[in-house]
């Protein structure tokens, strides 16, 4: 199922897989907001996309 995930900040990460949006949002999260954020935190923001 594709997902996406979007930050306050206006970025939005796209995957496949809980794996992969999970593993893209936290590098997000850590590289440009140096901040961890945990798999919980991450799909529960996350919405599965419609197209």
């Amino acid at each position: 199922m594709h997902m996406h995930w979007q930050c306050s900040c206006g970025h939005v990460a796209h995957g496949d897989s809980e794996d992969e949006i999970v593993r893209k949002a936290q590098e997000h999260m850590r590289k440009d907001h140096g901040k961890e954020v945990s798999r919980e935190e991450v799909l529960q923001a996350a919405k599965a996309a419609s197209h």
